[in-house]
Parts: C-alpha cells; sequence; structure tokens
C-alpha cells in the first residue's frame, strides 16, 4: 500500500510539471518574439540613421564642391597648362588672359590673378596684343563666336540731318543738331560696358581741362574736338579757352569784344603769344681770323665760327637759356623739363609778355672758388684774393613775329643787355644796341642760315617726342 501510495505521489508530480511546461514555454516564446522585435526596431533606426548620415555626406560633399578651394583650382590651372604644352607661347599667353578675364567676371579672383600672372610671364604684352587683334571684342573664347559687332539701329546714316544755313557757322550748325537729337554722344556700336555718352556734360568739360592739362597743350584739344560733333561742340566752350587766355596773359587780359575778337578761342590764336610745345633756336655765325705766328700746312687765314642760343618758355613765366655749339638735335632734349641743369651751362630766368614784346630777364648763378687755405699765416696781409664774386644779369627784348602761315614763330632781338656785379658796390653793364632785325625769307627746322656776324634771329623749332626720349 505503501508503495502503492509513493508511487502514485510521484505520478501526480509529473502530472503537475506536465501542466506546468505548457506555460513556460508560452513565456519563453513570448521573450523571443519581444526580443525579436526589439532587434527588428534596432535594424530600423540604425538604418534611418545610415540614410540620414548618407544625406548630410552628399550634402556636405556638394558644398564643398561648390566652395573654391586653392589647392583644387590650383591643380586644374596645371592640368590646363599641361594641355597647352603644344600650343604656341602667344597661344599660350592669350588663351590664359582670356581665361582670367573669365574668371574674374565670375568672381574668382585668386584664380584669375594665377592666369593673369602666368600670361604675363610668357607674353609681357599680351594685354596690347590682344587689343590690338579682333579678338578682344568677344567677352571670352566661348562667345566668340556669338558676339559680333552689332550696329545699333537707332543710329541712322548720316544725312546731314538738317539743310545747311548760307553764312552759319560750323559750330551753331552742331548745337542746332544736337539739340535736336538731346545727347552729345551716340554710341555706334553694342557695348556691355560704360559709354561715354553716360557721362554728364560736366565731367566731359573736367576731362577737356585735363587734355589741355597745366602745360596749355591747345593741339591736343583741337584733336579731341576733331573726333565728332559732340566733341567739337564740348572743345569750343569759352570757359576752357577763358582760362587758357588768363594763364597766358594774366588777370588782367581783358575782354575779347575789347580786344578786336569775336570770342575767347580767337583771341587766343590770333593774339600775339608765346609758343610752348617746344622752344625757339637762334644760330650765330662769325668770323675768327688765324693766327698769323705760325704759318704751316694747318694755317688757315680765317675761321668760321657757329653757336646757337636756345630759350625755353613754360606758361608760369619761367625761361631757360642755354648758350652752346652743339647741335639741336642733341640739345632739345635737355629743355623738356624746368629744371635748370647748371652743369650744362643751362641757366634760369622769368619773363613777361607785353603785348607782342617779351622782356626776358635771366640771373647766372655765380661761380665763386675759394681759394685753399694755407697754414702760413706769414705775409698773409699781402696776398690778394684772385678769385671774386661775379653775378651776370641779362636783359633781353624780343618781338613776335609770324613766318608764313606760322603764327608767333620767330623771336627778334631788339634789345640785350648784360649787367655783371663785380664787387659789392661796383657794376658793370653792356649794352648790344647793334643787333639788327632779320626779314626772314625761308624758315628752316633749326634756326635761320643766313645769321652773320652780330645779327640775331630766332625761330621756334618744335619738340618731337623723339628727340625727347
Amino acid at each position: 500500500m505503501a508503495t502503492a501510495s509513493g508511487s502514485g505521489t510521484v505520478a501526480s508530480d509529473c502530472e503537475e510539471e506536465d501542466q506546468d511546461d505548457p506555460s513556460s514555454s508560452q513565456h519563453d516564446v513570448q521573450d523571443i518574439a519581444d526580443n525579436l522585435s526589439q532587434l527588428n526596431v534596432g535594424k530600423v533606426q540604425s538604418n534611418d540613421y545610415e540614410d540620414e548620415l548618407s544625406v548630410f555626406r552628399q550634402q556636405w560633399q556638394r558644398e564643398l564642391e561648390a566652395t573654391p578651394s586653392p589647392q583644387r583650382e590650383s591643380k586644374k590651372v596645371v592640368q590646363e597648362l599641361k594641355n597647352t604644352e603644344a600650343q604656341t607661347d602667344e597661344e599660350k599667353a592669350k588663351s590664359l588672359f582670356l581665361r582670367g578675364i573669365e574668371m574674374e567676371r565670375s568672381g574668382k579672383l585668386y584664380e584669375a590673378i594665377q592666369h593673369y600672372k602666368r600670361a604675363i610671364q610668357i607674353l609681357p604684352d599680351v594685354e596690347r596684343r590682344l587689343y590690338d587683334s579682333s579678338d578682344v571684342r568677344a567677352d571670352t573664347p566661348a562667345e566668340e563666336s556669338d558676339n559680333e559687332e552689332v550696329i545699333n539701329p537707332n543710329v541712322a546714316e548720316d544725312s546731314d540731318d538738317d539743310e545747311a544755313i548760307e553764312g552759319e557757322e560750323l559750330v551753331t550748325r552742331f548745337q542746332r543738331i544736337l539739340a535736336k537729337k538731346g545727347h552729345l554722344f551716340q554710341m555706334q556700336y553694342q557695348a556691355k560696358g560704360c559709354h561715354i555718352s553716360w557721362l554728364p556734360y560736366e565731367v566731359i568739360q573736367l576731362i577737356l581741362r585735363w587734355v589741355v592739362s597745366a602745360e596749355l597743350d591747345a593741339i591736343s584739344l583741337e584733336r579731341v574736338a576733331a573726333v565728332s560733333r559732340g566733341f567739337h561742340v564740348a572743345a569750343r566752350d569759352n570757359d576752357i579757352w577763358k582760362l587758357m587766355c588768363v594763364r597766358t596773359w594774366g588777370i588782367e587780359c581783358g575782354t575779347p569784344r575789347a580786344n578786336g575778337f569775336a570770342n575767347w578761342r580767337q583771341m587766343y590764336i590770333e593774339r600775339a603769344r608765346l609758343n610752348l610745345h617746344g622752344c625757339y633756336i637762334s644760330k650765330t655765325t662769325y668770323l675768327r681770323h688765324g693766327e698769323n705766328s705760325f704759318q704751316d700746312q694747318f694755317y688757315r687765314p680765317w675761321y668760321l665760327i657757329d653757336y646757337y642760343r636756345y630759350l625755353r618758355f613754360f606758361p608760369e613765366g619761367l625761361v631757360l637759356m642755354w648758350t652752346t655749339a652743339d647741335e639741336p638735335v642733341s640739345c632739345v632734349s635737355q629743355l623738356k623739363y624746368r629744371s635748370a641743369k647748371h652743369h650744362l651751362g643751362i641757366m634760369a630766368g622769368h619773363y613777361r609778355l607785353v603785348g607782342d614784346k617779351v622782356v626776358i630777364v635771366i640771373k647766372k648763378a655765380s661761380t665763386e672758388k675759394k681759394a685753399p687755405q694755407s697754414s702760413n699765416t706769414r705775409f698773409r696781409a699781402r696776398r690778394k684774393e684772385n678769385h671774386e664774386q661775379q653775378e651776370q644779369i641779362f636783359h633781353m627784348e624780343l618781338e613776335l613775329r609770324n613766318v608764313r602761315s606760322r603764327r608767333n614763330w620767330s623771336l627778334v632781338w631788339q634789345h640785350y643787355a648784360s649787367r655783371a656785379q663785380l664787387h659789392r658796390r661796383s657794376a658793370r653793364t653792356a649794352h648790344f644796341l647793334s643787333l639788327i632785325r632779320l626779314q626772314h625769307s625761308r624758315a628752316v627746322l633749326y634756326g635761320c642760315n643766313c645769321i652773320i656776324l652780330s645779327v640775331f634771329a630766332i625761330l621756334f623749332y618744335k619738340m618731337e617726342m623723339a628727340i625727347f626720349l
């Protein structure tokens, strides 16, 4: 019985365990399912993070590519330079320069400077050659075929616009035509840059004043007036010519009507004045007898001596005078600037224009040489100072004359005096009254060939830029 009961107890325990097993297995399955779902959620979240990270990386890469980098652009420049090795130096320089223009317009200044520098190293005058060639009309090499000269359709063929009125001056006619058009200039070809027609009239007048400059360059002003109708009218403005007259004859020059002229321009052209764009040159020739004591094969009974006197005038009243035996070709360039070169013998002074007379006063710098001091004091009182201070002042009066159709082309001597200051209280003055005025029959390039003995005349010589350089 006992055995049976024992076995029954064991059997009941097994049944209880069998009853508990399904519940525990259900819990394990639920835990596994929960773990799997958590893993799936983690994988989904990790995938989302990876997608966001990839999107961020792509966006960052695009920003880096869009941002200019010196290293990246320098690599591109090196690659471009390798591709252009087969071209000639001029073609490479032009290509690099145009590439630099394109980069400068797109805002890449650092890369543009690199291209400019490389182009100038290959060909220093690449910019001038580009402007001389027809390719410069295009903005970039890629747009050369697209950008051609397009004539402005608003600019019609000039048919003299209006009929000419008999007796009407050219300036008055141009003013009437421009007043109808409503503008001073009109561009003939379409351009992207700023055109001079956009400038106001006051700025045009300021530019023309700079053309005249402090040198009173009326020749350059007339050249500008020959460009177009607008410049012709602007260059005839009375304010510009009045300023030139005041600078020439002073503030008390009077008015055009008081001097018998129609306007300030006519007064400046026709009234006697000095030419400032060159120098006046006189050539003096005289005879010198030979020395009779030397009777050999080199003896000459007389010698023909030539020397030149140069006068260079400046607008502010300064004048330079130089007396030398050198030819004008080698001397004119020395008188270009206002500074007097005393070591060459060039003297500086001042002049005044009174009517058709020119009064000049020139002071020669003293060449005082001090005697060497000796330590020996014996018989010092008996010594005489042989080197005295000598100061020379030259007074000249000349008259302006015309040579054929050239106005104020010659100066004729009227009076000449030299005053030497020997001591503080003594002076010596020498007057040259035998100067004969010449009637010039032929104006040559460097002076008058027929001047003999003490006859002087001065002709104007225009300074060319080739001689200045």
